[in-house]
């Protein structure tokens, strides 16, 4: 009897321990892929230490390279279309937070974290230097790390990461007019961060956009959110119809994305303990 007392209670805890291990194994989550991009068919180029901080990203079609900068100084940076390696670099301003480029015909505007964009200017005797265009004004603080050019309303378009004006439930965005009234301050629309958060195809933090561009061929709004490691599609009036789970592993800090004409996406990672990346994904119609 002696030894039956002692195995009893050691099998309801074997037992209690067992069943508290299942109750805490998480749920397995199968990463999908956008329509028409495979996320596990990748090209990744590995770029130069002075971009191992990149933020932003813009294709060239007229001049065939792609457009970089590094997150805390006033530089840009021209790259081979092929090997990612810098082809030049010019000075546009002093240190600061600069968080995303976009162009507007091949005009390169970078857009700082306090709302403030520059303008990129190369005159003729290749003498660079940066024209600060707009700044946009709205009670805060506020802090902004994405832009893109939308060619149907001749506006770039920035997008807040944190804006005080916003809560949890939208994310802001505002336009910026270049041959008319420059920004306007109110906004452009708004993100619903609900819609996404039940998109998402698992838990995430806050929706805080740090990329976007406009698809070329299927004329969607591709934003990502490093924060909460997310790939969100919607219109051009920012109302998501998708959202898709990033691997940490394939992204660890993606902060910019670009698409060449025919469809293929670019997104750049910072370097996390590594050098930072440029991964190209085919577009498949």
């Amino acid at each position: 009897m002696a030894i039956l007392k002692f195995r009893l209670p050691f099998i309801a805890i074997f037992a209690f321990m067992l069943l508290l291990l299942v109750s805490c194994k998480q749920k397995k989550i199968i990463l999908k892929s956008p329509p028409h991009y495979n996320f596990s068919e990748v090209f990744e180029h590995k770029l130069d230490l002075k971009l191992k901080e990149i933020s932003g990203l813009a294709w060239d079609t007229k001049k065939d390279e792609f457009i970089a900068h590094y997150d805390e100084s006033g530089k840009l940076f021209f790259l081979d279309r092929e090997t990612k390696a810098i082809k030049s670099e010019y000075v546009f301003g002093g240190k600061g937070d600069y968080e995303d480029v976009a162009l507007v015909g091949d005009v390169p505007y970078i857009l700082r974290s306090d709302g403030v964009i520059t303008k990129f200017i190369k005159d003729s005797a290749n003498k660079a230097y940066g024209e600060e265009v707009g700044k946009l004004t709205i009670a805060g603080p506020n802090d902004f790390e994405t832009m893109y050019y939308d060619s149907s309303r001749k506006a770039l378009v920035v997008i807040c990461k944190n804006c005080e004006m916003d809560d949890k439930a939208s994310v802001s965005a505002f336009a910026f007019y270049l041959d008319s009234i420059g920004f306007d301050n109110k906004p452009l629309y708004r993100i619903d961060a609900k819609a996404v958060e039940a998109m998402s195809p698992k838990k995430t933090s806050k929706f805080q956009p740090s990329a976007a561009a406009i698809h070329p061929v299927l004329n969607k709004l591709f934003i990502i959110s490093s924060a909460s490691n997310l790939l969100v599609i919607a219109d051009l009036n920012g109302k998501p119809e998708s959202a898709f789970a990033l691997s940490k592993k394939l992204f660890p800090q993606p902060e910019g994305l670009t698409f060449k004409s025919k469809g293929d996406m670019y997104i750049s990672n910072e370097g996390v303990n590594a050098k930072g990346n440029i991964l190209r994904f085919i577009y498949k119609p």
